[in-house]
């Protein structure tokens, strides 16, 4: 029992941090400078979580669609 309980603390506890890096952009007014970079950069780390940019990367360095279809199919 012990165990689990550790395990389940641990597990909230490390994945908690991983959201640390996310600001709260309501501070700032809608159509400020502030309010854009800080929408910028939150999107910047969401998106390398999920992995977009190496998706759009590999699509740029595609001459093809047919070529950018079979690099998907091999990862």
């Amino acid at each position: 029992m012990k165990i689990l309980l550790i395990s389940v603390f641990a597990f909230i506890f490390f994945n908690s941090n991983v959201y640390a890096e996310l600001q709260d952009c309501n501070q700032f007014k809608k159509l400020s400078k502030d309010y854009l970079i800080c929408t910028k950069d939150n999107l910047k780390i969401k998106s390398a979580d999920v992995g977009i940019t190496e998706k759009v990367k590999d699509f740029k360095d595609s001459k093809s669609m047919s070529e950018f279809l079979s690099k998907q199919k091999d990862n």
